[in-house]
């Protein structure tokens, strides 16, 4: 898809073809027009649109099949650093980001019955495990932050700005976790969080949508968001007496490096 994005930015086609031509309506869920914005400032300033995310087929194979779905071509596109991405995993901060992030993510795709339809749109017989869930999810975060990174790579000097949900950003268990273990000190990588709220810092399902809102409209969401998330120590179980304890800190995971809240219409 990198051609139409290329085509677009240089004034060759408009957004409405740009939009046919990466199959915006069959791959993507969210509304073109609330992207438009920033597809159109970046035409008019010339700045690059890079096509970062992993191809939908090959993720539709990995909800279904797990990883062993993909060939060794396809898996050495997405993950560059293997040994990296299998030692990613097994850290305690990210078994917390797990149980923090990823696991009440997939309780609520599995309670609003979302579980039994891949990306592609393939139909399941049952909900998708969630091995598979997972395997997805890690696939999607790896696959953006190795393109990143080889962009990085590429382009000395430059500088590649990612528009990305909160789940992919938060914590540092995602794609910007995974971009700076990739850079290893080469390039320096900073997180952004634009107006947060309790919903983004909590776990899913954790907030209700009225609770979110109630909190939103009396300007006393922010001041609740949760800021850092706490790892224990290897050998400490969470719930335990031990756990309760300063000492089994063996660190916390910033929500991001820098949040941004700006001023609601109503408060202009």
């Amino acid at each position: 898809f990198q051609p139409a994005l290329d085509a677009y930015v240089s004034g060759q086609i408009t957004s409405e073809e740009m939009r046919r031509r990466v199959e915006w309506d069959k791959r993507w869920s969210w509304p073109f027009e609330n992207y438009l914005n920033v597809f159109e400032t970046c035409r008019e300033l010339n700045i690059p649109l890079i096509a970062l995310n992993v191809d939908s087929e090959d993720l539709g194979l990995v909800e279904t099949g797990g990883f062993p779905a993909l060939h060794r071509e396809q898996i050495q596109k997405y993950i560059i650093d293997p040994s990296g991405f299998a030692e990613f995993a097994k850290t305690r901060y990210y078994k917390t980001y797990v149980d923090y992030v990823i696991s009440p993510s997939y309780d609520l795709h599995k309670e609003l019955g979302i579980l039994r339809t891949t990306i592609t749109g393939q139909r399941l017989e049952e909900d998708m495990p969630f091995t598979r869930f997972f395997s997805g999810r890690i696939l999607w975060d790896e696959g953006m932050a190795s393109n990143a990174y080889k962009w990085s790579m590429s382009n000395p000097g430059g500088l590649i700005i990612g528009l990305v949900g909160a789940d992919h950003v938060k914590f540092e268990g995602g794609i910007t976790g995974r971009y700076k273990r990739l850079a290893n000190g080469q390039y320096d990588s900073i997180s952004v969080i634009l107006n947060p709220t309790l919903i983004d810092t909590r776990p899913s399902g954790s907030v209700s949508m009225a609770t979110n809102s109630a909190a939103s409209a009396v300007g006393d969401g922010a001041s609740q968001i949760s800021l850092q998330l706490r790892y224990l120590k290897e050998g400490v179980d969470m719930g335990t007496l031990e756990s309760r304890k300063p000492e089994s800190t063996a660190g916390v995971l910033p929500l991001a490096d820098y949040i941004v809240l700006s001023q609601s219409p109503r408060e202009v």
